[in-house]
């Protein structure tokens, strides 16, 4: 009955724009139910139940007036529960930064100064030079993004952009494990942006204290209409990467040396509003497949003893890297609503040009693990100012025996969100 009037309350605040003088704010809000079916047993231990349903809320208000943009986010998980999860409500505040131009020595510079979320990654599945903070990628349910602290100035030329910032990570405060606590960077670098003809170029130099220094490009480039290939490197001096130690010691956090990330992909699109993407990225700081296949056969081993258990427990840690895997390869293909009336057979049905279907494959070639994904959207109400839409999602963990995939605490996940704007 609480989780209800809750609900309610949030919808009636969804349906009213508040009278603003000043500043003009923008709302979004989303609600999401979702179905999690469990394995048994996995490298995070025995599950506590075989099924957990769920309700989670999200409403978001982004401003922008004069010089000073934000974004905040109220979220509500659990407000529903099968088993009986505490509930928790946050107030993020994802953006606040204050942007404006001025002039050094005759030179003009754009200024910005504040939290951020800085996006120059190329790719979809993995994006490489999302170096101040990364972001998940492609989620199913509600997530909500932190920027970081950052202090930038810009000069823009014929070609593109030179940039040099100051950056703290510190300044987001949603953190979900360790690892992500012991990462967070301090740090300054420049980056490079130009567009060559139907190329666009990017080099980035940044020193902090965890990776005492990173050198980062991408490439992107439109061969035709229909056609355009993508790539990133990333290489960096140090980085923090769990450690499998011997059979009877956890798994510890370290300090390494010398780490690489790549990414290559191709994507097509045709003018019916059919999307293709391929891509294949490696991370050095990925446990590689051996480790995998050791640590599952030792987290079975140790599990099976009371007082090892814990040390079982320690190999899940692996799963926290940013990468779970060191080589991945993601298939997605997308249909724009606007292509149903391509094609003679659907133009019959005229509830198609609502839907929108989308499909994502990752897979991990070293050891058969598979994770697909699923988003049939189909917009219920769009005014240009108000939009109403149904979701359904499901991501789905699985692949060969023994892989890693196949071991993850979540066997599906299905979800169904309602997601609005006004």
């Amino acid at each position: 009955m609480k989780a209800g009037m809750y609900l309610l309350s949030l919808l009636i605040l969804a349906g009213v724009r508040p009278a603003v003088a000043g500043p003009q704010v923008d709302w979004s809000w989303q609600v999401s139910g979702r179905a999690e079916q469990l394995r048994p047993q996995s490298l995070t231990g025995a599950a506590l139940h075989q099924q957990v349903q769920a309700m989670d809320t999200r409403l978001d208000a982004s401003f922008q007036w004069d010089e000073l943009t934000g974004l905040a986010a109220i979220r509500s998980r659990n407000i529903w529960a099968s088993d009986e999860t505490d509930a928790d409500h946050d107030l993020i505040l994802q953006e606040l930064f204050w942007q404006s131009g001025t002039e050094v020595a005759g030179i003009p510079l754009d200024i910005s100064l504040g939290k951020m979320r800085l996006d120059w990654g190329v790719g979809y599945g993995y994006r490489p030079l999302n170096i101040l903070k990364p972001y998940q990628r492609n989620p199913v349910g509600i997530q909500v993004e932190e920027g970081a602290g950052v202090a930038m100035a810009s000069y823009f030329d014929g070609l593109g952009e030179w940039a040099f910032l100051v950056s703290d990570a510190g300044w987001a405060r949603e953190t979900t494990n360790d690892y992500e606590k012991n990462t967070r960077q301090k740090g300054f670098g420049l980056r490079r942006y130009a567009l060559l003809g139907d190329t666009e170029l990017q080099v980035i130099a940044y020193y902090d204290q965890i990776r005492r220094g990173l050198l980062g490009a991408s490439a992107v480039t439109v061969l035709n209409e229909a056609w355009e290939i993508h790539a990133s490197v990333v290489a960096q001096h140090q980085y923090k990467a769990y450690r499998q130690q011997s059979l009877f010691a956890p798994v510890t956090l370290e300090t390494a040396h010398h780490a690489y990330q790549l990414l290559t992909g191709i994507n097509w699109a045709d003018m019916a509003g059919v999307n293709l993407i391929a891509e294949y990225w490696y991370d050095s700081r990925s446990w590689h497949h051996s480790q995998w296949r050791q640590a599952l056969k030792r987290s079975r081993q140790l599990a099976q003893n009371q007082a090892t258990s814990p040390l079982a427990l320690s190999y899940a840690n692996g799963l926290n890297h940013e990468n779970i895997v060191q080589h991945n390869l993601m298939l997605h293909v997308s249909l724009d609503s606007a292509a149903w009336s391509q094609w003679q057979w659907s133009r019959q049905y005229l509830w198609l040009s609502n839907f929108e279907p989308t499909f994502d494959v990752l897979i991990s070639p070293s050891d058969g693990g598979v994770i697909a994904t699923q988003w049939l959207d189909y917009t219920l109400y769009d005014s240009g100012q108000a939009s109403l839409m149904l979701e359904l999602a499901g991501r789905f963990y699985t692949g060969r025996s023994g892989s890693v995939y196949a071991d993850l605490p979540d066997k599906r996940v299905i979800l169904l969100n309602l997601k609005g704007s006004f």
